[in-house]
């Protein structure tokens, strides 16, 4: 039968896996929030780029047809910030989720390393305190022989 650290390796080889799943789950995830807060800051850039040339057009006098124009576009990439800025919420809260489960799977591991640890320290004594008997007769033996 095997002792009960090699079970407890089993279970604790099972736990590894799954934490390094959780790893790179997190990893994905930040990679998509700071993904995300990178677009924003690029289509707030654009915007304040864009308003600015709207304005230094406006100064030189613009016609309808262009400040539709303008106005139009502005509003596509506002538009199109505000959907980024949802999916930023979107991410950091499914990131939230990920970090508990990944905080979840880390504390599993460390428990259970704990526990291998333990199973191999009793093992060890058991293994001492026969080996220790196993002298202890032996020795009795020798002294009987000499008596």
């Amino acid at each position: 039968m095997a002792k009960r650290s090699e079970r407890l390796s089993v279970v604790l080889d099972l736990a590894e896996r799954k934490r390094k799943q959780a790893d790179q789950l997190l990893a994905a995830s930040r990679a998509r929030v700071a993904q995300d807060k990178q677009q924003i800051e690029q289509l707030e850039s654009f915007v304040r780029d864009y308003q600015a040339q709207f304005e230094a057009a406006g100064r030189q006098g613009l016609g309808i047809a262009q400040l539709q124009v303008y106005q139009s576009f502005i509003t596509k990439i506002s538009g199109a910030l505000e959907q980024q800025r949802r999916a930023l919420q979107m991410n950091e809260n499914e990131l939230q989720i990920v970090e508990r489960h990944w905080t979840q799977c880390y504390g599993q591991v460390t428990a259970m390393d704990k526990l291998v640890e333990k199973a191999r320290d009793q093992e060890r004594m058991a293994e001492d305190k026969k080996l220790q008997q196993q002298l202890d007769e032996r020795s009795q033996r020798v002294r009987t022989n000499f008596i």
